[in-house]
């Protein structure tokens, strides 16, 4: 095992605020990642004591410190001999923020976002939504010009054919 774009590992439970940055990072990056505690970056395992109470107080401080909600898988695993804990985590609501602060992952490690990097994440994820053709038309059959869709059709190169010939054959093939 060892750290990537996509994991992250942990000595211990210390480096707990690191992790959720990592989680935001890789979460804004991949859409998906694992957290381990009780490896070091190196990928040799150290273990944990780790007691249900751990797994509840990991659980409830990512919930409390990751913007938007998550719901990671949250176990116990044995590496080598030794007990760590996996936190398997996925999102399609970029951006994420860990402590109120928005970061990107770039091969192992986690970078700050800017105002623009950030505005960019978010533009990138809606920009299907504000695309012009993607909103719904306010106007009807009746509102049409025939002279203005002969023109169109013209410009783009298509050969006319009756108004609602065409606007059939546009609606269809959207």
């Amino acid at each position: 095992m060892k750290e990537s774009e996509s994991i992250e590992l942990k000595r211990s439970l210390a480096e707990l605020k690191n992790g959720l940055n990592s989680i935001a990072a890789i979460l804004n990056k991949h859409g998906a990642g694992e957290l381990w505690f009780g490896v070091r970056s190196d990928g040799v395992a150290v273990g944990l004591e780790v007691a249900e109470k751990t797994l509840r107080d990991l659980s409830q401080t990512i919930a409390a410190h990751i913007e938007p909600k998550i719901f990671p898988h949250i176990t116990t695993e044995i590496v080598s001999g030794k007990t760590c804990v996996k936190v398997a985590f996925s999102g399609k609501e970029t951006p994420y923020f860990a402590y109120g602060k928005a970061y990107m992952r770039v091969a192992d490690e986690d970078r700050h976002l800017t105002a623009k990097e950030l505005e960019n994440l978010i533009l990138a994820r809606n920009r299907e939504a504000l695309r012009w053709d993607n909103q719904p038309c306010k106007s009807s059959v009746k509102d049409l010009s025939e002279r203005k869709m002969r023109a169109f059709v013209k410009r783009a190169g298509l050969a006319w054919d009756k108004s609602l010939i065409l606007l059939r054959h546009i609606i269809l093939h959207r």
